[in-house]
This record gives structure tokens, C-alpha cells and sequence, in this order.
């Protein structure tokens, strides 16, 4: 069996990491200055008026995720799991992105524009578990 510190292990690893300090970064820019990321996204504010506690309701949800991929990209022996649950709510909430552009109630270039971290994030967790997946690590 390769180590669990090899290149794959290293990618693995770095995917986990940089979908854990984007979502840390956003949770924490929410929760600290939620009327000014409100502004600062150009798609948000085309989805209704700033609601400040709803801002930083989602800011905990992006801080909690981001900090449970930290703690699975610190820990190759819980690595999978923690991935699974820290990157479960990136991923549903990117599906409802996906949805509400089928079901056309935002157009494709709200989609395109917010995709790279809306479905970028759980990109890179997807992809680190599927690479596990495939080395049997899980």
C-alpha cells in the first residue's frame, strides 16, 4: 500500500486545504462584515434585499464546513469522513445553484459568475474523495 504522504496523498491533501480556506475566508468575511460581502458578490445583490442575520446564518454554515475540511486536511487517518461531512453542505448548496438555473430562476450568467466558488469548492472535495475512493482509502 502507498503512503499515505505521497503525491496523491499531498494532492488530496492540498484540494482539502484550499476548499477549506476559501470557505473559512467567506464564512468569516459573512459573519464580520455581512452588508459589506452582501455588496462585495455582484450576483447577491440581484437576489433581494440584505437580510444581515440571514448573511451571517450562511457564514457559520461556509465557517463549519471550511473548518471540518480543515481538520480532514490535517488528518489522513479520518481524512474521508471528515471530507464527506465538511463538504456535504458546499455540495448541496451548489446543487441548489445547479437547480434554480434548470428551473430557471436565475439566468446562466449568475450561474457562471458565482460557479467558481459556488461549484468550485465542492469540486476540489469531490475530486480529493474520489481520488481516495480510488486508492481505497475509504
Amino acid at each position: 500500500m502507498p503512503s499515505k504522504y505521497d503525491a496523491l496523498g499531498r494532492l488530496v491533501q492540498l484540494l482539502l486545504l484550499v476548499a477549506a480556506v476559501v470557505a473559512i475566508a467567506n464564512g468569516i468575511f459573512m459573519l464580520v462584515k455581512p452588508l459589506d460581502w452582501y455588496v462585495f458578490i455582484p450576483t447577491v445583490v440581484t437576489t433581494g434585499p440584505p437580510n444581515a442575520h440571514f448573511i451571517r446564518d450562511i457564514g457559520l454554515a461556509y465557517a463549519g464546513s471550511g473548518l471540518i475540511l480543515l481538520y480532514a486536511a490535517a488528518n489522513p487517518v479520518r481524512r474521508w469522513r471528515a471530507a464527506i461531512v465538511g463538504g456535504l453542505w458546499l455540495a448541496l448548496h451548489g446543487a441548489l445553484h445547479i437547480y434554480e438555473v434548470a428551473a430557471g430562476i436565475c439566468g446562466p450568467a449568475t450561474f457562471w459568475a458565482d460557479a467558481p466558488v459556488v461549484i468550485g469548492q465542492p469540486a476540489l472535495v469531490i475530486a480529493a474523495l474520489t481520488i481516495l475512493f480510488m486508492r481505497k482509502r475509504i
